[in-house]
């Protein structure tokens, strides 16, 4: 095998790693967003994530493609969208803190 496949698999192995110790696995709608912006959605306080294979329903029906590319970082298979963005923080307002209101 190839170094590179061999560092694919690594950083695809420590991102899982991350998602199964420091996020939660919600549905769309629990974060405020239609449900056909995704099957399952990984969320913490700062950031929420989907696997490469679902960005693009969270991207159209979620509006994300509108999260400034700054706080957007790509990492293995996954993609995750910072609360420095307004819209990406909205969201995880609706679901961590919902006496702040609806979106």
């Amino acid at each position: 095998m190839s170094m590179l496949y061999n560092l694919i698999n690594e950083i695809n192995g420590k991102v899982e790693f991350l998602i199964d110790d420091e996020f939660r696995l919600v549905r769309p709608e629990d974060v405020g967003l239609d449900s056909r912006a995704g099957y399952t959605l990984f969320i913490n306080e700062d950031y929420i994530a989907v696997s490469n294979s679902n960005r693009r329903s969270l991207d159209y029906y979620g509006g994300f493609e509108y999260v400034d590319k700054e706080n957007v970082t790509v990492l293995g298979d996954y993609v995750f969208y910072s609360a420095d963005d307004e819209r990406v923080q909205g969201h995880l307002d609706f679901f961590f803190h919902p006496e702040k209101g609806e979106l």
